[in-house]
């Protein structure tokens, strides 16, 4: 049982070690900080493989320590994995939407109508409150740019509020409430 264990643990960390590069060699210079945690969750496992080893440890609580720990640090550097390509799907669908011009985002607008893909580009300082989980209800995305504010952007949102304003008969204000 033991021997089994050990190797899910390896699997762990090497699964856990291989998404964290990844994670690590794609976000590192936006947010180093995120990889502390499982930086220290992987020498941890280390350290257990090498303790057990070497002291010929063979303690049920030092091995479902470390495969809690090998768990945790696959469960966060997956998380981590997920979160970059958020950020990529992101980055695409704002950049598409910024290079139309008010022209072109009337059709972008249709055809998202027609895909049930409909988005909305909110932006200030202050953020946006409840809009993202109260405009979800009515099948739009909100993306969050915050300071950022950019003209064409601005006329798909006043699209998005005259079909709120005309289909659903809500405004968008009342969606920040």
């Amino acid at each position: 049982m033991h021997e089994k264990l050990k190797n899910i643990i390896l699997i762990l960390t090497l699964i856990g070690i291989g998404l964290g590069i990844f994670s690590y060699s794609k976000m590192s210079k936006f947010f180093y900080q995120e990889f502390y945690f499982p930086a220290i969750l992987a020498i941890l496992l280390i350290t257990f493989c090498f303790i057990s080893k070497n002291l010929k440890i063979k303690s049920r609580f030092v091995i479902l320590t470390a495969l809690g720990i090998g768990v945790l640090f696959v469960f966060t550097t997956t998380q981590l994995t997920l979160d970059y390509f958020g950020m990529k799907r992101t980055e695409k669908i704002l950049t598409e939407y910024h290079e139309l011009d008010c022209e072109k985002i009337i059709d972008r607008f249709a055809a998202d109508l027609t895909n049930n893909e409909l988005k909305y580009f909110s932006s200030g300082l202050v953020g946006s409150g409840n809009l993202t989980k109260n405009i979800k209800e009515y099948g739009i995305e909100n993306f969050d740019l915050g300071c950022m504010v950019y003209n064409n952007l601005n006329c798909y949102n006043e699209l998005v509020r005259n079909y709120l304003k005309d289909k659903k008969n809500i405004t968008i204000n009342q969606l920040y409430e």
